[in-house]
């Protein structure tokens, strides 16, 4: 957990309360426990469909937890105007629509507040198949959106949350440069056996977009 993830490096930047409140949406893989690790004194609220790869201490690092529908539902019962930070990381490409979702969750931060959200990018559909980990945007075959930047600032624009980052996702110079060894390698073991691994790929390939904004002080 040495490595701050990029969702994380912009808030952490830019928040200034000591105990912010998080909202996490789509909080598998271990999510609660890694917030808690760069924002030790948050309150997280996780929101999902189901309880996906969180172990028993995942579910004991959230404070709330918010059930979600697979048709949209469930939204309702965050309250608004209280998160400092709104996280969709990875959640809209599994989303047939995403965008009446992403407007209703602007209403959720407070004036003030970050959201942020992150998704395959276009360049991810030219990206070569991987045998390990999704990298080319198919692989995973639970992608049924492929969000844009453009629409999702957009989205951000219309529901009074101005843009503060978007584009490419990417890591720090020595991430990069331990993981352009890391690419070369597996270069050479895909023309003898014509398998890919994505593993820790992302960012150097240009799998993820992101657009980051704050909720302006008067809306």
């Amino acid at each position: 957990m040495a490595h701050c993830p990029m969702k994380f490096r912009l808030a952490r930047a830019r928040l200034t309360v000591p105990a912010p409140r998080i909202l996490d949406i789509g909080c598998g893989n271990g999510s609660p426990t890694l917030t808690k690790h760069w924002f030790p004194l948050c309150h997280y609220a996780g929101a999902d469909i189901q309880r996906y790869r969180l172990s028993d201490a995942d579910m004991a690092a959230m404070d709330t937890f918010f059930s979600l529908g697979t048709d949209g539902t469930g939204y309702d019962a965050i309250p608004d105007a209280s998160y400092d930070l709104v996280i969709l990381n990875h959640v809209t490409e599994h989303m047939r629509n995403p965008v009446p979702v992403v407007a209703a969750l602007c209403a959720k931060l407070k004036p003030g507040g970050y959201i942020w959200i992150a998704f395959p990018s276009r360049r991810s559909l030219s990206l070569p198949h991987s045998a390990d980990e999704t990298l080319q945007f198919c692989d995973d075959p639970t992608h049924v959106y492929l969000p844009d930047v453009r629409e999702m600032a957009n989205v951000l624009l219309a529901n009074g949350v101005a843009i503060v980052h978007a584009g490419r996702s990417r890591e720090g110079f020595w991430t990069t440069l331990a993981d352009s060894f890391k690419l070369a390698k597996r270069c050479v073991k895909w023309l003898f056996t014509g398998r890919f691994s994505g593993r820790g790929m992302w960012y150097l390939l240009g799998f993820e977009d992101h657009v980051f904004g704050q909720r302006r002080m008067n809306d």
